[in-house]
């Protein structure tokens, strides 16, 4: 990882407060050729407010207040790791016109509260998130339609009516299928943890090249509906040889012991021996770290993680704002 170093010096055109002369936080909206920057907890929900489809905001590492989001724009973090990740505090909906023609994305936020989806959401791109419980509002005529996630952290996800997901190379916790004849999601070199390996809510979906992981020492796992299919899988924990019995499509699925983790633990890379043994269809390890796009939660593009300025101006009148911007390889 780079990390590059501004040290601006800008005119004084208004009084300042004290309390911005330190780390501050900073959201930059993109439209077109036109810079706009919004500081502090309230940015996020002034950027949006500011925006309008297809433009792109920028957020600095802190947590920033959630915002109802009703436009489809990329909204962009610093990552969800170490030292300021990027936080989205509180619940919030989305409610996207389905006239717009833009998709949402978002990449490299940590979202700890409720999202809900209201209407029909096509398209969304979740990158490199930590997502703690999105649902699809439960009333007819709301839908996730081919919503992706891509090395993420997907924690309760819950879709129903007639929605569509699919998740790539992340850590999928709990999620729930509400409506099995009609909604699905296909699972491509993820880890599929659900609580007390209650795989039964994993209905009407396809697992390619997945590792099931039920860590209950307690309770052994349901058994996956017979809607569901899987290919070149693996069980991993307390009562692995049921999960795949119900399965009227399955090749080459199996069950293993939680030793072919390193460190025992579901959420790490396999052991050097596990990697050789359980391979998946295009003949990488299967689970997270295999595949296409193994798992990594470092953000590909130049973001701002630190914003410091100046309790006063110089003697000629100009104002010290030092901002601190890191990207990857």
């Amino acid at each position: 990882m780079k990390k590059f170093m501004f040290i601006l010096m800008v005119a004084f055109v208004s009084g300042i407060s004290k309390s911005y002369a330190q780390s501050m936080l900073v959201a930059t909206l993109t439209h077109g050729d036109e810079i706009t920057m919004f500081y502090g907890v309230y940015a996020l929900q002034q950027a949006h407010a500011a925006a309008a489809d297809g433009d792109i905001i920028n957020l600095s590492g802190g947590a920033f207040n959630s915002v109802e989001i009703t436009k489809a724009l990329t909204i962009r973090g610093t990552g969800v790791l170490d030292p300021l990740p990027t936080s989205i505090k509180g619940d919030f909906d989305i409610r996207i016109p389905t006239t717009a023609t833009e998709r949402l994305s978002i990449e490299g936020c940590k979202v700890s509260n409720r999202i809900t989806v209201c209407g029909t959401l096509s398209n969304a791109y979740f990158l490199k998130d930590d997502i703690n419980g999105l649902i699809v509002y439960n009333a007819s005529g709301n839908n996730l339609i081919n919503g992706t996630f891509v090395n993420c952290n997907a924690d309760a996800i819950q879709i129903r009516n007639s929605s569509t997901a699919q998740f790539i190379n992340s850590k999928v916790w709990d999620f729930c299928n509400y409506s099995e004849t009609t909604a699905s999601a296909s699972f491509i070199n993820c880890v599929v943890h659900n609580w007390r390996g209650n795989v039964g809510s994993l209905r009407s979906v396809q697992l390619i090249n997945c590792i099931l992981f039920n860590d209950d020492s307690y309770n052994s796992y349901t058994s996956m509906p017979s809607t569901s299919s899987a290919w070149n899988c693996v069980a991993v924990g307390k009562g692995n040889e049921s999960v795949f019995n119900n399965l009227s499509v399955k090749q080459n699925c199996t069950f293993a012991g939680i030793d072919i983790f390193k460190d025992g633990n579901g959420y790490n890379d396999l052991t050097d021996e596990a990697k050789a043994m359980y391979l998946g269809t295009d003949g990488t390890p299967v689970g997270m770290y295999g595949g296409v796009m193994p798992f990594n939660q470092i953000p590909t593009y130049p973001r701002i993680t630190k914003m410091n300025v100046a309790n006063k101006t110089t003697a000629d009148g100009k104002l010290s704002v030092e901002i601190e911007v890191s990207a990857t390889e």
